[in-house]
């Protein structure tokens, strides 16, 4: 593993009695001293609250003193090789973006360029190429990069929009530590503790319930806000805004939570910003089914209608007789739309494991260019992903009829999840349930069970019962139903009728998606005598949402029928590109038949398998021959 700087600082100024100067450091480090000094200060950050303190002296330098060793063992015994160890794979242009943002979020003043050259080890050339993602990144904020002549570069844009953008960058609390959000705002594990128990009061005065995700995210932002308040970086809210959150039923709780904060931190904080609390509370909730009065209005009804239109007309799915989904989608955009209204970002803990069930996601990309069309506006993978749950639990329901099981499902992430884990099960285990019936972690503490043969959770639990507990993984792997159910059923057909020797393409140099969308979608067109417009339809659908799915793959398609088989056409290419943000060496055009929902079925259930596989990807990458792609998709 290659040393992080900070550990070579570390070393040496462990390794000696006497006061060492920046610039002695800088000298041996072969970078700036100003940017020695940024790093020991990081270090003093790290070393806060676990036992060692940096000693610094005027005109001698600095060095390192252990004040509580117990302390000191346990942190390095523990913690401190997340530190002195490079994580990040520099090599890539997402990752050194990902490290500069960081950086310029961690300050508040201009940073010079060559700073940031020193910290990844670039050039001025390479960081003005990574800069353009970086801006391109801080424009989903709403934020810019300012460049000043002499002084740097540094984030400018509303509060709000910073707020969002560094609770996002830096991850969720149960990723805080790992991002080092605690750090970057110059705070402790005490704080973030504090504004848990604060909260959990004021809601269970309030009997206020949401998910375990969601509270921990209200967590993150307040985390951040109190820092942000704490430098004079304060909400400003227009009056009517604030007028209007004041006569919501989620200020009362935002108003609470803000005096105890204000009294436990002992710091002053606006008015503003019990709004901005509010905020949150009104746009975090994402599955309100349950809510008491919750209204579906005709207008969301007809943008409801219109989603399921589109996914009839560009993908021929019908799923217009699905009364259960109308309303699920319904319900999950009275919350949206108060995100949308508000500029608010929801991120999902599950993205990756939902990318997996690729049919679903692309029905959900369709399905919400309407919502982006409407209100010009562009949804993330994280909100995309969460429609996804509700069109998978959909196209269940049109391959398997509902039926029953006493089983106690226990999710963490909602509800959402939740009902796609039951109909899982219902598909997986038909004939074996009785009664299913779901909760999340905080009613199950809460609560009493009764009449429960099996309780399945996707979180560690910890409860007195007879009842036997199975842990899964959050979307039902497998894995997991090899351990429920010892047997499983394999479907031993082939699927290599939709893949055409004719366009499999191996060590195709490409240095864009266009060029390579360009190539595939010719040399389909040719093959099976398609109308015209394929390439338009398919750069049409990326303009949706990019079909980067991870694995280095992606699977562009149409966002229309033009064939009347599905047929799909393979290329290896034989360097990576940049798809839209991620690497991609595998690519899939699928040209949907027009009349084969049931060919489908098959055809993503044996694909999705082997496009999950990172060794099988690997081998094909490696040994691109159509017979042994052939092989290794239909083993599945």
């Amino acid at each position: 593993m290659k040393e992080t700087r900070i550990k070579k600082i570390f070393d040496r100024l462990n390794e000696s009695f006497h006061y060492i100067s920046s610039e002695e450091l800088a000298t041996e480090l072969n970078v700036s001293s100003k940017t020695i000094r940024n790093e020991i200060k990081e270090i003093e950050r790290i070393f806060q609250s676990s036992g060692g303190r940096i000693d610094s002296k005027a005109g001698h330098g600095y060095r390192f003193e252990i004040v509580d060793l117990e302390a000191f063992k346990e942190f390095v015994s523990d913690e401190w090789l997340s530190y002195a160890y490079v994580q990040d794979d520099y090599t890539l242009k997402e990752t050194r973006a990902e490290a500069i943002l960081k950086m310029l979020l961690r300050n508040r003043e201009y940073i010079k360029t060559e700073e940031l050259c020193d910290l990844i080890g670039i050039s001025k050339s390479q960081l003005s190429q990574d800069l353009t993602l970086v801006r391109s990144k801080l424009e989903e904020y709403h934020l810019t990069l300012e460049s000043k002549p002499h002084y740097g570069l540094k984030i400018t844009g509303p509060e709000m929009s910073i707020r969002l953008c560094i609770a996002n960058v830096f991850g969720t609390m149960d990723s805080a530590k790992s991002s080092n959000l605690h750090l970057v705002l110059s705070s402790n594990d005490d704080a973030t503790s504090q504004i848990k128990s604060i909260v959990l009061e004021v809601f269970t005065k309030h009997g206020y319930m949401t998910s375990d995700l969601v509270f921990k995210n209200l967590v993150v932002h307040l985390f951040v806000a109190l820092e942000r308040i704490k430098i004079q970086e304060s909400i400003r809210m227009d009056e009517q805004t604030l007028k209007t959150l004041q006569g919501s039923s989620e200020y009362i709780i935002a108003h609470d939570i803000v005096e105890q904060l204000a009294g436990h931190m002992h710091i002053e904080i606006p008015e503003d910003e019990k709004g901005y609390v509010c905020m949150h509370l009104a746009g975090k909730r994402i599955f309100e089914s349950d809510e008491i009065g919750q209204v579906i209005t005709s207008d969301i009804d007809e943008i409801v209608s219109q989603m399921i239109l589109r996914v009839k007309k560009d993908l021929s799915i019908d799923l217009s007789k699905d009364l259960e989904l109308r309303i699920a989608l319904g319900l999950h955009l009275n919350p949206l739309l108060k995100r949308i209204r508000y500029r608010l970002t929801l991120k999902n803990p599950l993205l990756e494991e939902i990318k997996k069930h690729k049919r679903s996601f692309i029905v959900a990309a369709v399905a919400t260019a309407v919502i982006e069309e409407k209100y010009q506006t562009n949804l993330s993978d994280d909100e995309v992903a969460y429609f996804a749950l509700h069109f998978y639990v959909a196209l269940e329901r049109l391959a398997t009829p509902a039926s029953k099981k006493r089983i106690l499902l226990v999710c963490s992430t909602g509800k959402g999840t939740a009902k796609l884990l039951q109909y899982r099960f219902t598909k997986e285990f038909d004939g074996y349930i009785e009664s299913l019936k779901t909760i999340d972690a905080m009613s199950l503490y809460h609560g009493k069970i009764e009449d429960v043969d099996l309780i399945v959770t996707t979180i560690p639990i910890q409860v007195k019962t007879q009842v036997p507990i199975i842990q899964i993984s959050s979307l039902l792997d497998e894995e997991d139903i090899s351990l429920i159910r010892h047997q499983m059923e394999h479907s031993e057909s082939s699927i290599a009728k939709y893949f055409d020797r004719r366009l499999f393409f191996s060590d195709v140099l490409v240095s864009s998606k266009e060029e390579i969308l360009q190539m595939m979608c010719q040399r389909l067109s040719e093959a099976y005598d398609l109308p015209s417009g394929l390439y338009e339809s398919v750069m049409l659908r990326e303009s949706y949402a990019p079909t980067e799915f991870g694995n280095e793959i992606a699977i562009p398609h149409p966002n229309q029928s033009f064939s009347q088989d599905t047929v799909v056409s393979v290329a290896i290419l034989k360097k990576p590109i940049i798809w839209s943000q991620k690497r991609v060496q595998l690519v899939f055009l699928l040209s949907y038949g027009a009349n084969e929902e049931s060919d489908l079925e098959e055809f993503f259930e044996k694909s999705a398998q082997f496009l999950i596989n990172p060794e099988d990807i690997k081998k094909v990458i490696a040994s691109p021959d159509y017979d042994r792609f052939i092989s290794l998709i239909n083993k599945n």
